[in-house]
């Protein structure tokens, strides 16, 4: 499924691809254009909901710390699942991927090893193979267990 986002003046094509969770390549693709043009539309591709993760549609006046206080997680967390910044603005309409309970989720960094993001969730390198498709171990791949 695919949906029609507006360019802001401040979106680059990783930021936008980091939003919707798909790569550079695939939007640009879609769109037949490699230059972004701030207020112009481009279409999407939108996120189905996984064993992991909710999909919660923003609504008009809806703010990220009262989302992550009714879904039961942090701020933190809901920014790094959707590639946001703490400046970035929700607008309705917006999909957010949620955390569903009973998973924890890590985003990894620069110098992270199995063994590091295994100990920061509290499990085994092995239970990150069994619940994690591919692991790359590079900076900004998020890793999810069953708690």
């Amino acid at each position: 499924m695919y949906k029609v986002y507006q360019v802001s003046s401040r979106d680059t094509w990783e930021d936008i691809a980091r939003k919707f969770h798909t790569s550079i390549e695939t939007l640009q693709e879609l769109n037949g254009m490699t230059m972004l043009i701030p207020g112009g539309m481009i279409v999407v591709p939108t996120v189905e909901e996984s064993t992991f993760f909710t999909v919660y549609t923003v609504k008009k006046g809806d703010n990220l710390y009262d989302i992550a206080r009714k879904w039961n997680t942090s701020v933190d967390v809901l920014l790094s699942a959707n590639g946001l910044e703490k400046e970035d603005y929700l607008y309705p309409g917006q999909e957010l991927l949620i955390p569903k309970e009973g998973y924890q989720m890590a985003i990894t960094k620069e110098g992270d090893t199995l063994r590091s993001v295994a100990t920061k969730l509290g499990t085994s390198g092995e239970n990150l193979f069994q619940t994690n498709e591919k692991i790359y171990l590079l900076p900004d791949q998020l890793l999810v267990v069953k708690k």
